[in-house]
């Protein structure tokens, strides 16, 4: 491709935005420039520009995909759609929407190594939250599926033991993966030589039985596409609810997760004596990351990047609890992440999150409760009043 010719590169999307005063959707028209990574917004409705061509730091190629949620100065547009087929033949094959139901046995002793896994492999945790099933969420679930009362009541009685994760992938063929992975018998296994040809890794963790038995996937994109809107559409109530009692919040930064450090936080917080009561996905508009932070307005000065940071993309909300019942969860977990300012925390207390992880003060890995009375605040703005 010459010079030229990738200067004028752009993919195009069809997106939607929610807007609550109206209480209408409207559709625009978002173009991602990928010489300058640049983003213009198109209004289809007023046949008017809604944003020129302009350069959004937080934003990378790698955020647009159709199921994609994407924040533009305060905004929040879905991606639903290719605008052309140039995009579509670009993209389609490539970016696939997969989705991964983890059982509560598999996921208290493999969520981390799972995550980091799977990130490895070039298949992204588009979203994901912490469900609890009722039988008749479970009836209503299994419903749709190929008839076979033996695994039907045996998939039941595992999604009835405890809470489960339901995630949405994005990768490569992620759906022929995810299905190979669960078939994969071992090295000393008769393994199907017609399955994606799976990397060691990928091997490596799935030859463990309790793993490969631990999650349920959907064998086609249609099958995909009916679980996500199960899971993440249709409002059934189905996420965990929140402890609220010697609990304290976490959430994993976008960046973090942009960088591929989601299962590595994941991993060290769970080997580290904690444990995750409540999980959910979010990209937050702008307005809502000014809410929440709102306690550090005119002390932090820090606080206006602080803001721009959270709303850049998705990030992960976690309830954590001490796995000692007699400690404070809210004093041993803010220990755990360490000083605000990672250089700080490099040379104080080089074990923690902050420490490991962390590249500034606003790129700080981790936002934990700073104050004992907030906990149940931070909680409950994060998984009960943000929708």
């Amino acid at each position: 491709m010459t010079g030229a010719a990738q200067a004028e590169r752009r993919l195009a999307f069809v997106a939607e935005w929610y807007q609550a005063e109206a209480a209408i959707i409207r559709t625009f028209l978002v173009t991602y420039f990928v010489a300058d990574e640049a983003v213009e917004v198109f209004d289809q409705r007023s046949k008017k520009t809604f944003l020129r061509r302009t350069k959004i730091p937080e934003l990378t190629q790698r955020d647009f995909f159709v199921g994609s949620k994407i924040n533009v100065f305060g905004r929040q547009f879905d991606i639903v759609d290719y605008a052309d087929e140039s995009t579509r033949s670009n993209l389609a094959k490539y970016r696939k929407r997969g989705f991964v139901l983890l059982k509560n046995n598999m996921w208290h002793k493999h969520l981390g190594k799972f995550l980091k896994t799977l990130i490895n492999n070039k298949i992204n945790i588009n979203n994901g939250q912490m469900v609890q099933f009722t039988p008749k969420m479970v009836t209503q679930f299994l419903s749709g599926k190929p008839k076979n009362e033996v695994v039907s009541s045996v998939l039941m009685n595992e999604l009835l033991a405890g809470p489960a994760i339901s995630m949405e992938l994005i990768g490569d063929n992620v759906v022929e993966i995810m299905i190979a992975c669960v078939k994969y018998k071992g090295p000393d296994g008769v393994n199907d030589s017609s399955s994606v040809k799976l990397s060691s890794s990928l091997e490596e963790l799935f030859e463990q039985e309790d793993v490969r038995y631990g999650i349920y996937c959907p064998a086609t994109e249609e099958d995909v596409a009916i679980d996500l809107k199960f899971f993440f559409e249709d409002r059934l109530s189905i996420m965990k609810e929140c402890l609220f009692k010697n609990s304290t919040l976490a959430i994993i930064k976008p960046h973090s997760i942009k960088d591929g450090l989601l299962g590595d936080i994941v991993d060290e917080i769970l080997a580290n004596g904690f444990n995750v009561t409540a999980m959910r996905m979010i990209l937050m508009a702008r307005i809502n990351c000014e809410e929440f932070y709102e306690v550090y307005r005119g002390i932090l000065p820090e606080y206006i990047p602080m803001v721009a940071q959270l709303a850049s993309g998705v990030c992960m909300c976690l309830e954590i609890v001490s796995a000692d019942p007699g400690k404070s969860s809210y004093g041993e977990f803010r220990t755990f992440c360490g000083p605000m300012d990672p250089e700080i925390a490099k040379l104080l207390r080089p074990h923690t999150l902050r420490a490991k992880f962390g590249k500034s003060k606003v790129l700080n890995a981790i936002h934990c409760t700073d104050l004992p009375d907030d906990t149940n605040l931070e909680l409950q703005y994060m998984f009960k009043i943000l929708d």
